[in-house]
Formats: structure tokens, sequence, C-alpha cells
């Protein structure tokens, strides 16, 4: 369920902006890539490390910073370094959500909720938070916890997206006629959906 947390960064920007990265970080990026000495490749890394911290924390107060470079890391599936920018401006809910979806795509699902919770807590029609929180919730399989925050997603605004999640926690719970007439009703609403029409078929041979 990845891919529907992934799109949704589209959201919270629709423009792909430049290179975020300040010259010495994309240096010393650049190096360690191309480093074949584990000796000399670990000296890289401690000032890589070291200089990055110090970076975000002096970016840390401008929110538009943390969002574009959190969003261009996590872009070129760097989870780790994405949650680590986004978590430092929390007075931000576009920032606490991209470290929350940066956490679940990690697979700290804990950490994940905790952040999309606070999200909410500052903009509670974030409706991808919902979203967000919901797959976290069933990955840990609590399920009912799912359900009821991606029904709180879908009373929003009705999408693919959400249907299928919840096809797929009543699947995951057994339920299987449950599942059908949900992703039944995902297929009348998204004649076009192909996730929708696989699913529902995968139904039938349970």
């Amino acid at each position: 369920m990845k891919k529907l947390i992934g799109i949704l960064f589209l959201f919270l920007s629709l423009i792909a902006l430049g290179d975020q990265r300040p010259p010495y970080i994309q240096s010393l990026e650049s190096q360690i890539a191309r480093e074949d000495d584990r000796d000399k490749a670990a000296v890289l890394l401690k000032e890589y490390e070291k200089y990055f911290k110090s970076y975000i924390n002096s970016i840390s107060g401008d929110e538009n910073q943390v969002f574009y470079l959190g969003d261009q890391y996590f872009r070129n599936r760097k989870y780790e370094r994405a949650a680590q920018i986004f978590s430092s401006n929390i007075d931000s809910s576009r920032n606490l959500f991209g470290a929350a979806t940066s956490y679940r795509f990690i697979g700290d699902y804990n950490k994940a909720i905790d952040f999309y919770s606070v999200a909410i807590s500052i903009e509670p029609s974030m409706k991808e938070a919902y979203l967000g929180r919901g797959l976290a919730y069933r990955n840990l399989g609590r399920y009912n916890k799912a359900i009821d925050d991606i029904q709180i997603y879908m009373n929003y605004a009705p999408s693919v997206e959400g249907f299928l999640a919840l096809g797929d926690i009543y699947l995951a719970e057994k339920k299987i006629d449950r599942a059908r007439e949900v992703l039944q009703e995902g297929r009348r609403l998204y004649p076009q959906s192909r996730e929708i029409s696989n699913m529902l078929t995968s139904t039938y041979s349970r």
C-alpha cells in the first residue's frame, strides 16, 4: 500500500523544485558514493553526518526549506533521511505529515501514527493524514482503528485509494463478504480502476 501514500505528496507540493541541498552536502554525498576505500568513506560519512545535522538545525525554523529538502529526499526514496529532515520542523502540518509518511515507509508504524496524530490535531481537515494513519494502524493489525480513520478520509472525498485500503483491511480480517461489498461499490464509482477490479476478483478465490 506504499503507492497510495507516495502519491499524497502531490497535494502538498505540485511544483518540483531544483536541488535543495547546499553545495557542501551535494559534494559530500557524491564523494561518499564514489569512494571505494571503506576507511576513507567512514571519515567522509562522519563529516557528512556532522555537517548534515548542523545544517538541518540551521533551517529547522523555516517551514518551506524543511519541506522542500525533505520532499527531495523522500522522492529519491531516502526515507530515513527524509524523516530526519521533516521532523526537524514540528509546527507545520505538512512537515509532520512528511515525517509520518517517511516513518511509515521505513516500517516504524508507531512513530508514524504519532506524527500523523499531531498533524491532525493541528489541521483536522487534512484528510490524507487520516488515510496515512489508517494504513499504519492496518500494518500493526489494529484493524478497527484503521477502518475508523479510512472512513473519515472517505467522508471527505471517496477515492480509489480509500476503497483499496478498506478492501485490503477487510481481506486481512478475512471478512471476505464485507471486502467484496466495499470493492463492488468502488468499482461502481470507478469502473476504470484496474486495481479495484483486481482486488475484487481476488475475493472470489478466497
